[in-house]
């Protein structure tokens, strides 16, 4: 028993020496950091909290700027945001816990779980959900095709039913890569039909709990109160701080609200292993391959890259107007975390200024950059000579139920949808126009004797998207 306290003893004084240590490390940085954030601490801006977790340790953990402005309530590191994106890699993270178990493969087909999902003629596998490869089109894409705004509410199953309603991918499974969320939507449903509970309580009990996340919530419900919770600001038109309201409950892609000391032991277990073992983190890192062989930068909900010359690894997030960014130096065991409540916070330029600072001597040069002065004048546009009548019509997309009419004027073609409103287009080729806020790249085909048939609308990563044009019209 004597010989247990005293290896117990040696074991909390080794401890409290390495915390000592590092907490020294980080006080000649902490001034030019907290420079970074001067204009926070005036005390009417939103804000945000700062975390660097180096040897295990949470050596900084600062709040600047407020959590409500109403109230004037400061955020802290205790506060809680929607970590956006972040957590993709917690969703991977399950998976991998979950094949580590024989509960699912990597491998299988994603209709083993999700049996509604269509048949396209290829399998999808949880791999290809996992690297942005599976083809499947970006839920949030599609609702703004049918009139969608920030701010209104989407729920899982309504998210779902435009999966199970899609009649085409972006491209072949594997063939490409396009971030986006609809696929991270899936795994979630996915790790519940594997596991045989739902998705929180399974987070709950597998990750969070074991790694003392003890103040971290999933958005499943809309409208649910979380303790501690910083509201979400974007600037107005009048440059005025307005609300930007989080109604989304598509779990698996987002919707992780939690404080930077929960955020800081999630990022901790990249270092220690302690849930998963180093065999997890090591299937973390495995970058995605497509078809042709060539590798992706994006892994397991993960960025693999490098900055100024060290190997990194690095997410970021957004939500409303929360924002969120992770950025790990694993050969310099530092992590560097940051979230926020304001939509014009830059999350992953934050975390690399403050690399800049603490990681001066390791970083190499920033590459110089050279400003070209020569303008170029943009050439005249260019005449068409096809009809614009040839385009006039309905049309309609039967994945998403919606129509859009495509009306001639004086000046060009204007697209009208009862939600979004009159679109101008503008013509690139004899049938390709644009329309930057909603519809993208507009395609026109035509049959063999050249009447238009339809068009096809590439807009973020909804990829080639079916509208056929309404016979008689």
């Amino acid at each position: 028993m004597k010989n247990h306290l005293s290896l117990f003893a040696l074991m909390l004084f080794l401890s409290n020496v390495l915390s000592a240590q590092s907490a020294n490390w980080i006080k000649p940085y902490t001034p030019r950091i907290d420079s970074l954030f001067a204009d926070l601490q005036q005390g009417n801006q939103p804000g945000l909290a700062v975390g660097i977790v180096k040897g295990g340790q949470l050596v900084l953990s600062k709040g600047y700027g407020l959590a409500n402005l109403e109230h004037r309530l400061p955020f802290t590191p205790n506060t809680i945001s929607d970590i956006g994106s972040l957590a993709k890699q917690i969703t991977c993270f399950a998976v991998v816990l979950l094949a580590q178990r024989n509960q699912l493969s990597l491998d299988d087909n994603i209709r083993k779980y999700l049996p509604d999902v269509p048949d396209f003629g290829q399998p999808i596998t949880i791999r290809h959900l996992i690297h942005h490869v599976s083809g499947i089109r970006e839920i949030y894409g599609m609702l703004e095709l049918v009139g969608w705004r920030q701010g209104d509410a989407i729920r899982q199953n309504e998210a779902l039913d435009l999966v199970m309603r899609s009649r085409e991918l972006n491209f072949a499974p594997g063939a490409a890569h396009s971030y986006y969320n609809t696929g991270y939507m899936l795994l979630a449903e996915i790790i519940q039909k594997a596991s045989g509970q739902q998705f929180e309580p399974w987070m709950k009990a597998n990750i969070f709990a074991p790694l003392g996340m003890k103040d971290t919530y999933i958005m499943d419900v809309q409208g649910e109160l979380f303790p501690n919770v910083a509201d979400s600001y974007a600037k107005g038109e009048q440059q005025e701080w307005i609300k930007q309201y989080d109604n989304s409950t598509v779990i698996g892609a987002g919707g992780i609200y939690t404080t930077l000391p929960d955020l800081a032991r999630w990022a901790s277990n990249y270092r220690d292993g302690k849930l998963g073992g180093m065999a997890a983190l090591q299937q973390m890192y495995q970058r995605g391959i497509l078809n042709s062989g060539d590798t992706l930068e994006y892994a397991f909900g993960l960025e693999v890259d490098q900055y100024r010359g060290l190997r990194c690894i690095q997410h970021t997030g957004s939500s409303a107007g929360y924002r969120a960014a992770w950025l790990y130096f694993p050969d310099q065991d530092l992590t560097i975390l940051v979230k926020s409540n304001f939509a014009n916070f830059n999350s992953l330029a934050t975390c690399r200024k403050i690399a800049d600072i603490v990681l001066a001597k390791t970083l190499k040069a920033q590459p110089m950059r050279i400003a070209f002065t020569n303008k170029i004048k943009n050439p005249a546009p260019p005449i068409y000579t096809t009809a614009l009548g040839d385009f006039v019509g309905r049309y309609y997309c039967p994945d998403m139920e919606t129509t859009y009419t495509i009306a001639a004027e004086q000046d060009g073609l204007i697209a009208q949808h009862r939600l979004n409103g009159i679109l101008k287009l503008k013509q690139i080729e004899v049938d390709l126009f644009e329309e930057p806020s909603i519809l993208g790249k507009i395609q026109f085909e035509r049959n063999a004797t050249g009447a238009v048939t339809g068009m096809r609308v590439t807009s973020g990563s909804v990829l080639n998207l079916w509208m056929g044009k309404v016979a008689g019209e």
